[in-house]
Formats: structure tokens, sequence, C-alpha cells
């Protein structure tokens, strides 16, 4: 079978490698039809790292994964039938640890996340897959399936913060994971706006239905509710924390460099201010399935751009991710 791999900083080649030939039990063999290219490959690719997540060895790329079903393992629930379209959640915990028992597995710190080093990710055609981890996505498309990861990272911030019908929730940054966590944040009642100074994610953004303005053209009263911090930036922080009400939360969800993402913690004391980290998700993908399912005609704008396996080192060679609000890899 053929797979993306990164062999080294500025160096993806499409590879042949060995098909998985059995399914153990409980699992799930899979033929990937689209995965997302994520920030994170961006990072990979760049600098060969992510924090203390540094390549040492060739990977396989990509974590955001729609599918169909080929073949299930003794145990595994009737759900999977042959050709069911299925997203899958690209982290599998220990089980074990103190995080898991506690059922904040996301934390755990055996995690096997695709595309995480050492581990490999899933842009190849077929990969085995624990059922548990595993999720079945109709009517979804496998390309709206693989949305279901960024947009679980949307739905466990909404978790984490409460947030309420009524709630006003400002969204910084415009990119796919902050368009999906407004998405995640109105599925829960909120009012939502989202600043953006792209003018190309703006119109994206409002071509989605979403309230999507500059920085500057912010509503000035008492702040919101809630922000929801995507772009990692310090300029994003600053406006995060400029704008939260006296006593409101901030989410912070936009990974960047750490040089970018200072904050001041007499003016969460001074303002009595919640500030949530949010690393991945836990328990988010049935909810971000069906949250898809509802808007299926709102996704379009994220659906626009394909490439194929074939065009993915040159993709990455001439930058054009910088091109398209989100690209998805059609195998």
């Amino acid at each position: 079978m053929k797979a993306a791999v990164l062999m080294a900083p500025h160096d993806i080649q499409i590879v042949e490698r060995p098909e998985p030939k059995t399914v153990p039990p409980g699992y799930v063999r899979i033929r990937v039809k689209a995965v997302g290219i994520c920030g994170s490959e961006i990072h990979y690719y760049e600098s060969g790292r992510i924090g203390e997540h540094i390549l040492s060895r060739p990977m396989v790329i990509g974590h955001e994964i729609g599918g169909l079903v080929e073949e299930v393992g003794e145990g595994v629930d009737t759900t999977f039938q042959r050709g069911t379209v299925v997203s899958l959640e690209p982290g599998v915990p220990c089980g074990q640890c103190s995080f898991c028992r506690q059922g904040e597995y996301n934390f755990c710190p055996q995690m096997q996340f695709f595309a995480t080093p050492p581990v490999d990710g899933a842009m190849q055609d077929v990969i085995v897959h624990p059922a548990a981890y595993t999720f079945p996505a109709d009517p979804l498309s496998v390309e709206e399936a693989a949305l279901a990861e960024p947009l679980a990272v949307g739905v466990y911030a909404a978790r984490q913060l409460n947030i309420q019908a009524g709630d006003s929730v400002l969204v910084v940054g415009g990119g796919p994971v902050g368009l999906l966590s407004a998405l995640a944040a109105e599925s829960q009642g909120a009012m939502v706006t989202v600043a953006e100074i792209n003018n190309a994610r703006r119109k994206l953004g409002q071509q989605m239905g979403f309230s999507v303005v500059l920085p500057e053209e912010l509503s000035v009263g008492d702040g919101y509710d809630h922000v929801l911090e995507c772009s990692g930036s310090q300029g994003g922080l600053g406006l995060a924390f400029g704008r939260v009400k006296t006593h409101g939360q901030i989410a912070v969800i936009g990974l960047g460099d750490t040089r970018e993402m200072q904050i001041n913690a007499l003016t969460i004391a001074l303002r009595g201010l919640r500030v949530y980290g949010i690393y991945r998700y836990k328990n988010a993908f049935p909810t971000a399935v069906r949250i898809l399912a509802i808007h299926r005609e709102r996704l379009k704008p994220l659906l626009a751009h394909k490439i194929t396996l074939h065009d993915v080192p040159e993709f990455f060679r001439q930058k054009r991710y910088a091109e398209a609000l989100k690209t998805l890899v059609t195998l």
C-alpha cells in the first residue's frame, strides 16, 4: 500500500509499505478515503518537532480521517458493516493510568496518537484501528467524516467552559479549528462572533453563516462570557484577555511558539478569570459527528480544496497549505 511519509523536515515521500493482513479481536480494518491536513503536519514538516514531540525517524503523517469499513475482528459490534463510513479518533490511551481511570484519557502519558512521533499516522491506504475509537458516521461522506477530529476539539472546549444557550462567545482566529469551534459553541445555543484578520478566511467564515469581523470591529461592551483562542498567537491571546468579561472564561486552543503564548497572571487574578488549556479531547466524537450531520451544507467551504495522495510531497514543498482554508487528501 502507499503512504505519505515524513522522512525528515522538508522531506515527504510517497512510500510503498506492507498492508496489514490480520484484524485482531476488537479492531476494525478501514480503507482510508480522506485525510485532512492539520497545522501539526506543517509544524513537523517545517521544524521536525512540536514541543517535546520530536521527529526521530520516518513517520506516516495524518490524523484527521474518514474511511470505509472493510473488515471487523472478533467481538466487534454489528453496527460496523462493510462499507460503513467511519470517523477515527486518532488517539488510543493505555486505559490503566490514573488519568485513564479518572476518565481524563486525553492526558494519558502512554497515548498512542496518530502522527505524533514516534507513532505513525493514517495517510495511507489501509489501517487497522480499535473499534472503541472508530465511530460510524453515516450519513456523512468520507470527506465530511474527516472533519470530526478538528470539530471534536471545539466540542471538548465548549464542554470544559460549560457554554450555555444565550451565552456570548468570541472565537479568536477563523481557521478550520476556529470555525469548527464556533460551530460547537453555536450548537450549545451560544451567540458566537469570530474575529479574523485575514480577508479570505473572513469571507469563507461568513459563507459558513458565522458573524466574522476584524478585531477592531468587535462591539464595545462588558465583554464576552467566553473566549475561544484558536490562533496560537500573542496578538490573539491579547485580544482574548482584552475582550473577555470580568470573571469570564478563556479556552486556550491554538498552539504556537512558546514566545507567542505568554499570558499575564496578574490580570487573571485581578479580574477573576478562568483560563482552560484545551488539549485534544475526550468522548467528543459522537457529538462531533451529530453536529456535522446537522450542518452538512455549511461545511462546503472546508471541503472545497482537495488533492490526491500523489500530490502531497509537492503540496508541502511549494507551501501550498497557505492557499486554502482547509485541504483534504483523497485516497
